[in-house]
C-alpha cells in the first residue's frame, strides 16, 4: 500500500485527501487526527461513492473526538476495506485498537467485512442494503451499535423493532431507532440531516466506541479548569481556550450567552467573569458523567448587590438574598467544552429579588432550593386543599 496527497485541502477543512492504494486500486480517501497528533483508528465508509463535502464533516468530527481516522466512499471492496484497516493501523497517528463507522451502504459492506477484520466496535447507521441482516450480524465478533432514522419508512422500523426484540448479545452491542428523523439523518449538508437526532445517535456511538477503545478524557477536570478560569482567574482568553473554536452557551431562562467564538467571548468579558457577586456560595448536589456530556445539579445562594445580565438582564441591584437550584448540562467534543445549557427557575429567582408578586401563584421562593438540599422540606405547600382531600383514601 502507499498514499500521496491529491487534493490541498482548503485552511478550514481539518485533514487531507489522499490516495490509498487498496487490494492493487487507488482509493480516494480523507485522513484526519485529533489536535493531540494522535488516537485510537477509525474507519469511516460512506453511504456514497468518493469523498464528498459531508464525509469529510464527518471525519473531521470523529477526529475532534480523539481518533485517527481514515474515511473514504461506500464502493470499496471487503478487500480494499481489510486493508484499509491494515494501512490505518500502521499510521504513526494510530494509537490504540481500532473501530468502525459506516453509514447506509458503507454501514452493509461494514457489516459483511466485520468477521475477516480485527475490529474492536462497530456502529452502522441504515444499514438497509444487505440480505440476512440477522445472520450477518451473527457473525460479527465484536460489539456493535446500528441506528436507523425510521421516519416514514416502515421496513427501517420493522427491521430495527425485529433486531432489538432478537438481540440476546451480552457485549454492550444496541439497536436504536429514531422515529423523527428519515435514512440519513446522521450526513451532514444532506437534505435529510437532522442537527438534533445526529447529536443523541453521536453520543450512543460514542458510548460504545470509547467503552472499548477509548479515548478517555476527565470531563470533570476540564469542566472545573474552564469554571476556573469564569470565576476565579476571570480571564476571558484562557476560558476560550478550554472550548472548540465554535461553541456556544444558552442560559435557558433568560437566553443570555452567545454563539460562535467572537459572540461568546464578548458576553464573557462584558457580560460575565465581572457579574459574579458577592457572598456566592455553590453545592453540588449531583454530578453525572457520560461519554460526551456532564450533568451537574447545584445549589446556588448570592446577594443581588450588583448588575447580573445572565440572571437579572435590566434589572438594578435590589441587595436580597437569592437561592435556586441549577442544572448544567455540559458537552464535550474531545477534550474540549462543545457548549452549555443552564436551567433554573427564572420565577423564583425574580420573586426573591421583589420584582415578582406571585400572591396566589405556585411560584416557590428559596424553600425550592432548599428542597434540593433537604428533601425532607415541605411538600405539596401550593396544593394544600387537594393534598387534603386524598387525606385516609387508599393508596
Amino acid at each position: 500500500m502507499s498514499t500521496e496527497t491529491r487534493i490541498s485541502e482548503p485552511h478550514n477543512v481539518v485533514g487531507t485527501t489522499i490516495t490509498i492504494t487498496a487490494a492493487g486500486i487507488g482509493i480516494e480517501a480523507f485522513e484526519t487526527v485529533h489536535n493531540s497528533g494522535s488516537g485510537p483508528g477509525l474507519l469511516l465508509i460512506s453511504d456514497r461513492a468518493g469523498v464528498d463535502a459531508s464525509l469529510r464533516k464527518r471525519a473531521e468530527l470523529f477526529g475532534a473526538e480523539g481518533y485517527s481516522v481514515i474515511a473514504t466512499g461506500c464502493e470499496v471492496t471487503t478487500e480494499q476495506m481489510i486493508d484499509l484497516l491494515a494501512f490505518l493501523k500502521s499510521r504513526p497517528e494510530t494509537s490504540g485498537g481500532i473501530v468502525a463507522v459506516g453509514h447506509g451502504a458503507g454501514a452493509s459492506k461494514l457489516i459483511s467485512m466485520a468477521p475477516e477484520a480485527d475490529l474492536r466496535a462497530m456502529v452502522g447507521f441504515d444499514a438497509m442494503e444487505i440480505e440476512g441482516l440477522p445472520e450477518a450480524l451473527d457473525r460479527v465478533r465484536c460489539p456493535f451499535v446500528l441506528q436507523f432514522g425510521t421516519r416514514n419508512e416502515p421496513q427501517a422500523s420493522a427491521l430495527a423493532k425485529s433486531l432489538k426484540s432478537a438481540l440476546r448479545r451480552k457485549d454492550g452491542s444496541r439497536v436504536f431507532d429514531w422515529s423523527e428523523a428519515a435514512p440519513g439523518f446522521a450526513m451532514p449538508l444532506r437534505d435529510v440531516f437532522d442537527k438534533r437526532v445526529d447529536s443523541l445517535a453521536h453520543t450512543r456511538t460514542l458510548e460504545l466506541i470509547r467503552r472499548v477503545v477509548g479515548p478517555y478524557y476527565d470531563f470533570a477536570a476540564l469542566f472545573a479548569e474552564h469554571t476556573y478560569h469564569e470565576f476565579t482567574t476571570k480571564d476571558v482568553d484562557a476560558t476560550m481556550e478550554t472550548m472548540i473554536d465554535e461553541p456556544y452557551v444558552n442560559h435557558v431562562p433568560t437566553l443570555a450567552g452567545g454563539v460562535g467564538h467572537e459572540m461568546l467571548k464578548r458576553f464573557y468579558k462584558y457580560h460575565f467573569v465581572d457579574q459574579n457577586a458577592g457572598g456566592r456560595d455553590r453545592l453540588r448536589i449531583s454530578y453525572t458523567l457520560g461519554s460526551d456530556r456532564v450533568v451537574l445539579e447545584s445549589y446556588t445562594k448570592f446577594r443581588h448587590d450588583c448588575v447580573i445580565d445572565r440572571y437579572f438582564p435590566g434589572i438594578a441591584p435590589t441587595g436580597k438574598v437569592v437561592e435556586i437550584a441549577t442544572v448544567i448540562i455540559v458537552k464535550f467534543r474531545g477534550d474540549k467544552v462543545c457548549h452549555e445549557h443552564l436551567y433554573w427557575d427564572q420565577g423564583s429567582a425574580l420573586k426573591q429579588i421583589g420584582v415578582l408578586q406571585a400572591d396566589g401563584l405556585p411560584i416557590a421562593g428559596a424553600e425550592a432550593a432548599r428542597k434540593v438540599l433537604d428533601e425532607t422540606q415541605p411538600s405539596n405547600i401550593f396544593m394544600q386543599e387537594a393534598w387534603a382531600s386524598s387525606d385516609g383514601k387508599p393508596v
